[in-house]
């Protein structure tokens, strides 16, 4: 993945939920907020969503995302 795709995904009109694969780990942004982009686009933070935790990523290293439906949706 490239860092302008991240970008769409924390940026996008609706936001949808996705989960991010590097180095054989997943990695799940439930909120916009949950995640930023460096300014050169070269590293992805997640931020853990029950504390003040984090992972740092390396975009180069991620190797897919999955895009999930909004929690709450009606089926």
């Amino acid at each position: 993945m490239t860092s302008e795709e991240i970008k769409r995904l924390l940026r996008g009109t609706v936001f949808r939920p996705f989960t991010v694969f590097a180095e054989g780990q997943a990695f799940h942004v439930p909120h916009p907020e949950s995640a930023a982009i460096s300014p050169r686009g070269r590293t992805l933070v997640v931020f853990h969503p029950d504390d003040d935790a984090y992972d740092l990523l390396d975009v180069t290293l991620i190797a897919h995302a999955e895009i999930h439906e909004p929690s709450g949706r009606a089926s």
